[in-house]
């Protein structure tokens, strides 16, 4: 008949194991959920770039009179400057589509909403149902966010800036 020490040193070193085949799994979980965030990170940026790309080429096609090489672009428009937030400017000195935008997340986030994406932006502004325009719209946002009249707190989902 086994010990009773012996039992219980045996289950030790059984939990012991467990524990150590958990925290590599663990370990190996939480290195892929930083890829994915990586990866995730960079499709956001080559997006935003091929957005102020497109919106570039039409800005060069309209200046030098010339059509503009990609078709898609044409539904971008032109490049909105936007002014950085500071204590005391009001909305009105942003340009108008990103003025709506700033109203529509306020507005949103009053009535307790989680936060404003993209598609609400562009209906909101009343373009048209198309991808170009749904990202012109996000695109305005994350310049919206880059300059600190807005907060997004996950991607593509956007708040009220926060003090």
């Amino acid at each position: 008949m086994p010990s009773v020490l012996g039992v219980l040193e045996r289950r030790e070193r059984v939990a012991l194991a467990r524990a150590e085949e958990l925290r590599a799994e663990l370990e190996r979980l939480q290195a892929a959920v930083a890829e994915a965030d990586e990866a995730a990170r960079r499709a956001v940026i080559a997006r935003e770039e091929t957005v102020a790309a497109l919106a570039e080429t039409v800005d060069e096609a309209v200046v030098s009179d010339a059509p503009a090489v990609v078709s898609a672009a044409v539904g971008v428009g032109p490049r909105v400057e936007v002014p950085l937030w500071r204590e005391g400017v009001g909305i009105d000195v942003l340009p108008p589509d990103c003025a709506r935008i700033v109203t529509l997340v306020e507005r949103e986030a009053t009535g307790g909403g989680e936060g404003v994406r993209a598609r609400r932006m562009r209906e909101h502004l009343g373009w048209p149902a198309t991808d170009v325009k749904e990202q012109a719209a996000r695109f305005r946002a994350k310049r919206l966010v880059a300059r600190g009249w807005l907060a997004e707190e996950r991607p593509g989902l956007f708040r009220p800036r926060t003090a």
